[in-house]
């Protein structure tokens, strides 16, 4: 059999597309105007502050990542914003602190918490986004 690229590159794009780990729900890099687009859709959204250089920002991070894996959070649409590269969008949002999920649900902020890193805490907390 004969492959091209175009025969390539749709085997590859549908391979993405059916994919499981493709219908799970994923960190998206923190931008103003798309996290304002996303808020306003109706989907649950979590906002998600952390640092390069913060530890319990990583541990936050390894474990919402690992949480993300559940298909039960497939719908949530998860920002992950850069303490340092966002200060100015984050100030305005009230984010002021590293270790950060704000929740949102249908524009508006149902439930923040700042230095919870334990898996059942921030797992409580992302089905309270659902």
């Amino acid at each position: 059999m004969h492959l091209n690229r175009r025969t390539l590159f749709a085997s590859a794009i549908l391979a993405v597309l059916i994919s499981p780990a493709s219908r799970a729900a994923s960190f998206l890099p923190f931008d103003s105007v798309r996290f304002d687009e996303a808020r306003k859709s109706g989907k649950p959204v979590v906002l998600q502050v952390t640092a390069t250089w913060c530890g319990p920002c990583q541990r936050l991070r390894k474990v919402v990542g690992g949480l993300l894996e559940n298909p039960g959070f497939k719908d949530l649409v998860i920002f992950d914003a850069d303490f340092d590269a966002n200060k100015d969008a984050l100030v305005k949002l009230n984010a002021h602190m590293v270790t950060t999920l704000v929740i949102y649900r249908d524009d508006a902020e149902i439930l923040r918490s700042s230095g919870e890193t334990r898996p059942d805490a921030v797992e409580a907390l992302l089905r309270k986004a659902m």
